[in-house]
C-alpha cells in the first residue's frame, strides 16, 4: 500500500495500529496513529494517548504534573512528592495521602504519656487537610492546657480547624462538652472545655486516662 505524505492532506493511505504505528522511528511499535476522528500516540505497542475531535484527551492509566513519576498502578493524577504550588487560585496542584502520629501533651510541660495504642491518617487536596486520629491514653503527666500535636502540616495563616472529639473512658474533671483547635501557622491543636457550651476555658491536664477519636479539616500554610 502507497503511504502520502503532502501538505495538503499529511499522511495518506494507511492509518497504522498501536502495533504498527503509520508514524514510527526506529522501534517500530512507538509512534502516532490515526483512526476515525482520532489520533493516538502508541508507546511500546499500545495506546497511551487519543485525542479525538470533540478535543478530548484519554490517558489509559495514569499521568504525572509537576515533573512527577506516574504511578504504576490504578488510574490517576501523580503529584510530585513535594508541593509545587502555583499562584492560581483554581489550579489544582497538590494530593497526598498518608498517615501522621499524634501526641499528648501539657503546654507548660510536656511530661510523659503512656499510650495504648495510636494512629493518624490524612488526605490532602489542594491546600485542604482532613485528619483522623485515634488514641487511646492510660496515663499522662504534663501539666498546662491539653496539647494534641504532631498534625502532618502547618495551617495557614489567618485560619483555624476545629472538631469535637469523641472520648471514652474519661479520666478527668473537666466539662460537659469539649472542642479542639488548630489555631493559625501550627501543627498543635489546643482542647477547650465548657460546662454550658458558652463559657470555653483551657482544659489543662490532671493525669488523663481515656480513648480520644476525631476528625479535623483545615487549610494547610
Amino acid at each position: 500500500m502507497a503511504v502520502v505524505i503532502n501538505g495538503t492532506t499529511g499522511i495518506s493511505g494507511v492509518d497504522g495500529s498501536a502495533s504498527t504505528p503509520a508514524v514510527q522511528g526506529t522501534d517500530t511499535n512507538t509512534g502516532v496513529f490515526f483512526g476515525a476522528d482520532t489520533v493516538t500516540v502508541a508507546t511500546g505497542g499500545t495506546a497511551a494517548v487519543t485525542v479525538d475531535s470533540g478535543q478530548r484527551t484519554k490517558f489509559p492509566t495514569t499521568i504525572g504534573v509537576g515533573n512527577a513519576t506516574p504511578s504504576a498502578s490504578g488510574a490517576g493524577i501523580t503529584f510530585p512528592a513535594s508541593q509545587s504550588a502555583s499562584s492560581d487560585a483554581n489550579t489544582l496542584d497538590d494530593y497526598e495521602e498518608g498517615t501522621w502520629t499524634p501526641t499528648f501533651f501539657g503546654s507548660s510541660s510536656a511530661g510523659t504519656t503512656t499510650y495504648n495504642s495510636r494512629r493518624g491518617n490524612y488526605t490532602k487536596v489542594g491546600r485542604l487537610v482532613t485528619v483522623n486520629a485515634d488514641m487511646s491514653i492510660s496515663s499522662a503527666t504534663g501539666t498546662g492546657q491539653v496539647n494534641i500535636g504532631g498534625f502532618p502540616f502547618t495551617s495557614a495563616t489567618g485560619t483555624q480547624g476545629r472538631c469535637v472529639p469523641m472520648l471514652n473512658n474519661v479520666n478527668w474533671t473537666g466539662g460537659t462538652y469539649l472542642i479542639i483547635f488548630i489555631f493559625e501557622s501550627n501543627t498543635v491543636c489546643e482542647v477547650f472545655y465548657s460546662g454550658d457550651d458558652i463559657a470555653w476555658a483551657n482544659q489543662n491536664m490532671t493525669n488523663e486516662s481515656m480513648d480520644w477519636v476525631f476528625s479535623m479539616t483545615y487549610v494547610a500554610a
